[in-house]
């Protein structure tokens, strides 16, 4: 059966990303754009779609129709891509973000991959800008803990012990900034007992805005507390200093000079019986 919904940009912000299926509901994610525009705004943003309210006949599909949940949207959204909840003051109307994409300096957000634990319960969900993971509650639709990925711990972020990304990052740039997972795409595995991550590299392919690593290759996020938090325990380091395509401007980042030129974009689990 084919299911089809159409929504206005002020109903589902643009540049949304990845959905994931738990308690009869699709969860996805609204992130920044990849263009260019994509270099100021910040974006996190999860919605939640009822799978009942929508109706099979193709035909008679009606524009708006569920009416989505919005479970999450950032206080500090930028009112871009058709989002109009931001922050909105006199002094500060809203509309763009440019502290970039380095760790400790940017405010930006960048809500993307999204995986949901195997008994349905909760949803975890990459920023990869701030290096940390959203999770929500299925049931409640809400917000229920947030942990990173740049700390031994997974709570103490940049203030605690380093995580395993630091000691696998890229170390041919001295002004590469390190310990920089940028999660991408996630999946879980079959004993539902990690998050398999993909981290991006110091020279993206795509999304050079916002999806600047210094540690490409797959994380590993051990889950905790009944899949309610997580935290990295190592990273499966990918490397490629065969392509030689010029890196060009990393805008809001570091236009790195090294010659890494791996950037692992999604990571599938596959099961060995």
């Amino acid at each position: 059966m084919l299911i089809v919904g159409e929504y206005g940009n002020r109903i589902v912000s643009g540049a949304g990303c990845v959905g994931v299926e738990a308690q009869g509901s699709m969860f996805f994610s609204g992130g920044v754009s990849a263009s260019g525009a994509g270099a100021t705004q910040s974006t996190f943003i999860l919605y939640a779609l009822d799978d009942s309210k929508f109706d099979a006949n193709v035909n008679d599909a009606k524009e708006n129709t569920p009416f989505p949940s919005q479970i999450f949207n950032d206080a500090t959204n930028t009112n871009t891509i058709g989002n109009f909840y931001g922050k909105v003051t006199s002094d500060d109307p809203g509309t763009s973000n440019d502290s970039g994409q380095l760790p400790n300096q940017t405010t930006r957000r960048d809500s993307h991959g999204g995986a949901v634990t195997l008994d349905g319960k909760y949803v975890h969900v990459v920023d990869r800008i701030q290096n940390v993971v959203e999770v929500f509650d299925t049931i409640t639709e809400e917000r229920v803990n947030t942990y990173d990925l740049v700390s031994k711990d997974g709570q103490s972020g940049r203030e605690g012990h380093a995580g395993p990304c630091l000691k696998r990052s890229v170390l041919d740039d001295n002004d590469l900034q390190l310990n920089d997972p940028a999660p991408d795409l996630l999946e879980l595995t079959p004993d539902g007992k990690y998050l398999m991550i993909a981290f991006r590299g110091p020279k993206p392919v795509s999304v050079s805005h916002a999806a600047q690593g210094s540690c490409p290759g797959v994380g590993i996020v051990e889950l905790s507390e009944d899949g309610m938090s997580g935290k990295l325990v190592d990273v499966l380091r990918a490397t490629n200093t065969v392509d030689d395509v010029p890196v060009g401007t990393i805008s809001g980042g570091r236009d790195y000079s090294g010659v890494e030129r791996s950037d692992v974009h999604g990571a599938i689990v596959v099961a060995k019986n």
